[in-house]
Order: C-alpha cells, then structure tokens, then sequence
C-alpha cells in the first residue's frame, strides 16, 4: 500500500501522482486531478477517489443550505483553499476567486464571475493571506462517500465551510479589498 500525502491546499490524503496541476493554485495532483474530473462529472476517471481519504481532523459540516447560488461557486471556493504560492498570479488568483466568494455570498452582487473581472483589472494591490490551518474547513473529498467519509457534504456546504474559514481570518481585509478595488471605479 502507497503512503498517501497531504495535498498543500486543503489537506486531503492522496497517493504520490506525477499528473498535471495548476500553475497558480497550491493543489498536490493527486486532488487537483480528483477536482477537474469532479468538474466535468466524472470523478472516479481521475482514480483518485477510491485511493484518497479526508483528513483527520474533525470539522463543523454547515447546514445543508437552500442558497442555490452557492453551488455555482465551487471552483472559488477551491481556488481559495489552494492558495498556491507566493507569485503575484498565485496572490491574485486567491484575492479575486475569495472577492467572488465574498460578493456573492453576502449579496453585494448576484452574479458569479462579476468581482473576479472587477478585481482583475488592477495587479500587484494584493497581498498573500495566510491560510487557515490544514484541516480546519471541509475539501472536495468530502463530497464522495469513503475514504473516512461516511456522510457527503454538498457543494454548498464545502463553499460556506471555505468561506467562513477564511472570512474568520481575513474578513476585514477581503471587505476592504471589495470596497477599494471591485466597486470602485
């Protein structure tokens, strides 16, 4: 049996794997590629999910929630959990995919995408967040049975778990970094 390893990003437990990953975003290949096929419908092509496990720690699982908008935000939420490194592409990617999880979820916009192109049109104003610890918010894994799953979660629940992790670290600057840079003109 392979040892698994703990993906960068989010913690999750997967095998050694060679497989492409993103430029900007902190995901091992292993949960990158478990994503992408989750993405396009097809999760168990990526052979990551049978070989894969959450992480040990416990974590507060939202309530399952009647916000249909939240589920559409499934790649932010994961483009901020895998926070990548410190590039200026990897700093941006996370400050404008957590300003579209911002906009939408407190219903400064109803339209996922809008605060990405907004905070798009300025480089080099963001700087890195410290991300929250391993293990302290839900991953993709979650959402597929075994692997120490017992229960899935929904889309929703792993975008508002994400979310609320880092809005307790970095609630004030996102708020900030909404006001100056995605509002204004």
């Amino acid at each position: 049996m392979t040892a698994l390893l703990p993906c960068p990003g989010c913690g999750a437990l997967y095998p050694p794997s060679e497989g492409p990953t993103d430029r900007y975003l902190g995901a091992s290949a292993g949960c990158f590629a478990l994503f992408s096929w989750y993405m396009v419908g097809n999760p168990e092509a990526s052979g990551m999910l049978a070989e894969s496990r959450i992480p040990e720690a416990a974590v507060v699982v939202p309530p399952t929630s009647a916000e249909p908008s939240l589920d559409v935000l499934i790649g932010d939420a994961y483009g901020v959990q895998h926070h990548g490194e410190e590039s200026p592409q990897a700093i941006q990617s996370v400050a404008v995919h957590f300003l579209d999880l911002y906009g939408v979820i407190t219903g400064k916009t109803t339209t996922p995408g809008w605060a990405i192109n907004r905070g798009l049109r300025i480089k080099g104003v963001f700087h890195k967040l410290v991300p929250p610890a391993q293990g302290s918010a839900l991953t993709i894994r979650h959402l597929f049975p075994g692997g120490g799953v017992t229960a899935p979660i929904t889309r929703g629940q792993y975008v508002r778990s994400v979310y609320d992790t880092w809005m307790a670290l970095h609630g004030a600057t996102v708020a900030q970094w909404y006001e100056r840079y995605v509002v204004r003109d």
